[in-house]
C-alpha cells in the first residue's frame, strides 16, 4: 500500500506560489513539482527537503547484518 501524499500550496499577497511535497521520497517528488509546474507556470526556485535523500539510503536488515 502507498504512503499518504500531501501537497501544501502556500500563496503570498504578491502572487509568489510555494509548493511543499510531503510524502514523496526519492526524485518522484520532482516529478510531481514539475507536473504542478505544468499547470500553474515556471518554476524559479527549488529546494530539496530529507525525504529526497530516503531513498538513496540503504535500509539494512538486522538479520542480514554478519556477526
Amino acid at each position: 500500500m502507498a504512503g499518504k501524499h500531501e501537497i501544501e500550496l502556500f500563496i503570498s499577497e504578491d502572487g509568489e506560489l510555494k509548493v511543499h511535497i510531503k510524502g514523496v521520497k526519492g526524485p518522484g517528488c520532482l516529478k510531481t513539482l514539475e507536473e504542478i509546474a505544468d499547470q500553474v507556470g515556471q518554476i524559479t526556485e527549488k529546494s530539496l527537503t530529507a525525504e529526497y535523500y530516503e531513498s538513496a539510503k540503504k535500509q539494512i536488515n538486522p538479520r542480514l547484518r554478519q556477526k
